[in-house]
């Protein structure tokens, strides 16, 4: 246990510029860019006081606008983390260093895969909290300037907070869960092809595409099965327009309301199978470099 902490605790040290340095700079950037047009440009703006949502209910959307933006951020980071993750080591022979201790290759990429879906997925999930709460300040200060804007009070701001910091919460964790076979997909690559496996990743699947719409326009009636799926794989289980309606229609029950559906989109059985190959794919980069490094 104490060596697949100190595996974890590396994965932090080596890439916290991606997860906690990179993110704190751009919301920095965003939030003095967004406060600053607030406070010397609001003014110009001449908007029918009934088209602006106010109270807590746009507080909420603001929050789930705000983790679902961070998904987004985190999926692209993890994909990167793991492309060249799961090969970092062999550049700079701290791999050679680990397996001296001992550590086996299975418990190295074990540790690398957990990083992902734990600590860093935790960090993102701070953002997106610090972020909700800079929009609660944003809020605040737009009031200010433009009677029209209501923002919510301390308290009902703080409840619906906490409500939406769970559901978020659980989205982001969902999220990477569900995307877990394509992280794995260009880990296992990086393994094999080292820095090549971020365009490999998208030109194999690009190419099987290509081909069966090129089969499909030759043979009539001939079917796409991997475009399909993988058209439907990569889709979220939240729709935004949804969450927007469900949210304003719930009122004060949105964060439940937004969990159920949420929890009722997923195809449990696709995911647990994503599971099984992301641990596949581990277990199988791992007998890899293993058998490499020794042979």
């Amino acid at each position: 246990m104490r060596a697949m902490t100190a595996l974890v605790k590396r994965e932090y040290r080596e890439h916290r510029i991606a997860f906690v340095i990179a993110p704190a700079v751009l919301l920095t950037i965003v939030t003095v860019a967004v406060v600053f047009a607030i406070l010397f440009g609001f003014g110009d703006v001449d908007v029918p006081a009934a088209e602006i949502p106010l109270g807590a209910q746009v507080y909420r959307v603001a929050t789930g606008g705000a983790f679902a933006l961070w998904s987004a951020y985190l999926l692209i980071g993890l994909f990167f983390y793991y492309a060249d993750s799961f090969s970092a080591d062999r550049r700079n022979n701290a791999l050679l260093f680990w397996k001296s201790m001992p550590q086996s290759d299975l418990k190295i990429l074990t540790s690398k895969a957990l990083s992902g879906l734990t600590i860093f997925l935790a960090i993102i999930a701070c953002f997106a909290l610090l972020t909700s709460v800079l929009i609660y300040v944003v809020l605040l200060i737009a009031s200010t300037q433009a009677p029209i804007v209501a923002a919510p009070g301390l308290i009902e701001a703080l409840w619906s907070l906490v409500q939406m910091g769970v559901v978020g919460a659980i989205f982001l964790a969902l999220t990477v869960l569900w995307y877990a076979p394509g992280l794995a997909w260009v880990a296992g690559l990086s393994t094999l092809f080292r820095r090549w496996s971020i365009p490999l990743a998208i030109l194999i699947p690009g190419t099987a595409i290509l081909l069966e719409y090129l089969n499909s326009l030759r043979a009539t009636g001939a079917g796409r099965p991997i475009a399909d799926f993988l058209g439907w794989r990569f889709e979220t289980f939240m729709n935004e327009e949804d969450a927007v309606l469900t949210i304003f229609g719930q009122a004060d029950r949105a964060p439940f309301a937004l969990l159920s559906q949420m929890l009722g989109n997923i195809n449990w059985l696709h995911m647990a199978i994503g599971w099984v190959f992301t641990a596949a794919i581990v277990y199988l980069a791992s007998e890899y470099r293993r058998r490499r490094i020794e042979a």
